[in-house]
């Protein structure tokens, strides 16, 4: 059965050279050799999350209150320092799209590279379906990514990342595309994988966008829930937001 638990999950992040920002050190720089103090910051901090299927969850809180860093955990990126962390399930993790690629690599070989990296077997047809995705001509299939504009480059790396369902789908903001003639498309892929996942985790500031896809939304302060959120259907209105406070 496909689910997500983390139990007083803590994630640390050694800061090296921490305490090193003396005026001194500054004007010498380089010319300074001591080793400074390493400091431990806590990116994480004692969460617990249950999620099966049918769980549609929104994270949301500012800048460094540890969304993107939870989704990595979930996905694997980062062990946890502590606590336990259990995902069952096929994980699609859209955080960063162009994790993996090597601009000097031609278009194919790249999507080869990113396949084998989620797990996936890069056959002749599951490429050449990615491709017509794209909608770009097949001679660029052969050249260097580093050739492609912003809007073609968007276009393999969310063909690819997009390519097959997810059990467990987490997103990293709501994924656009440059190209406005191919944002459609991708909108409607998009959307569809989402409806296909049996778990959705999406991070976002977008308030309204976490109230109309996700049925409950964790706020984040320093790592840690500051609050939970159950996002309810009602017959009268879109949704009913009750809150409990951590």
């Amino acid at each position: 059965m496909v689910s997500i638990s983390l139990r007083n999950v803590c994630l640390d992040y050694p800061l090296y050279g921490a305490y090193d920002f003396s005026l001194k050190r500054r004007l010498l720089g380089h010319l300074i050799r001591e080793p400074g103090e390493t400091r431990i910051i806590r990116a994480v901090d004692d969460v617990t999350i249950e999620a099966e299927a049918g769980s549609r969850i929104g994270l949301a809180g500012p800048n460094g209150s540890g969304k993107s860093t939870l989704l990595r955990l979930i996905a694997g990126v980062y062990p946890p320092s502590s606590g336990s962390l259990t995902v069952k399930g096929n994980v699609v993790p859209l955080l960063g799209l162009n994790a993996g690629v090597n601009l000097d690599f031609v278009a194919e070989d790249n999507i080869a590279l990113l396949l084998r990296i989620s797990g996936r077997r890069p056959t002749r047809s599951v490429i050449d379906e990615i491709w017509a995705f794209t909608e770009l001509e097949t001679r660029m299939q052969r050249l260097p990514l580093r050739m492609f504009s912003s809007g073609m480059l968007m276009r393999v790396l969310f063909a690819t990342a997009t390519a097959f369902p997810a059990d467990i789908l987490l997103l990293d903001e709501w994924l656009s595309v440059v190209d406005e003639h191919f944002a459609e498309k991708a909108e409607e892929r998009l959307l569809h994988l989402v409806s296909q996942a049996a778990i959705v985790i999406i991070a976002s500031h977008d308030q309204p966008l976490l109230r109309r896809t996700c049925s409950t939304i964790i706020n984040l302060d320093h790592g840690r829930i500051a609050s939970t959120v159950a996002v309810e259907p009602t017959a009268a209105h879109g949704f009913e937001l009750r809150e409990r406070r951590a």
